[in-house]
């Protein structure tokens, strides 16, 4: 599979934000992502990065995750819609999760039909495990409501205390990043 080129992405001035951010609005919907505002703002926080993957210098897809001393808290993985389904997820994500020396957690929607099935197939065959914990994502914009959703883990499913820190992290930490609108 290709070898990519890394590139971080640290503010809105950035030349290949424009890429990532059509990338993340064709990838994700708007109750599991920030507005443009929120964006700029999540960009101020240390412990957030976004890592933009690059093929002919082009941008094929994005990791953008959270970094604390206990775990990595992956908030968005995507390709770029014509691109996908060529193993450039697997490529991008396998080397990202071998790096780490922590638990690397992530949220997905419940298994309910063929995508979601999928979805879940593709996390499990790079390690991840699903979790019991019953989790609610907070919303990301006021008129929303909590999302239930599925906690996968790599490499082994994390105990209810590491469940509750990140819980509380992603409560306190990630959606505090989001003004109020």
């Amino acid at each position: 599979m290709n070898q990519f080129k890394i590139k971080q992405i640290k503010d809105a001035d950035d030349p290949n934000y424009i890429a990532f951010w059509n990338i993340y609005n064709a990838s994700f919907p708007l109750n599991e992502r920030r507005v443009s505002i929120q964006q700029t703002e999540v960009f101020k926080k240390q412990e957030y990065q976004v890592d933009a993957y690059l093929s002919d210098n082009q941008i094929i897809g994005f990791i953008a995750y959270w970094t604390t001393k206990d775990f990595i808290f992956v908030e968005h993985l995507a390709i770029a819609p014509e691109v996908r389904s060529n193993g450039f997820g697997s490529s991008i994500l396998k080397p990202f999760i071998e790096r780490e020396t922590i638990p690397v957690i992530l949220e997905i929607e419940p298994t309910i039909n063929d995508l979601t099935r999928r979805r879940l197939k593709f996390y499990e065959s790079l390690g991840f495990v699903r979790n019991d914990h019953i989790h609610y994502q907070p919303p990301y914009h006021p008129e929303d409501k909590p999302l239930l959703l599925d906690i996968l883990t790599w490499p082994y499913t994390i105990n209810a205390d590491l469940y509750f820190q990140f819980s509380q992290y992603q409560k306190n930490i990630v959606m505090s990043t989001l003004p109020n609108l």
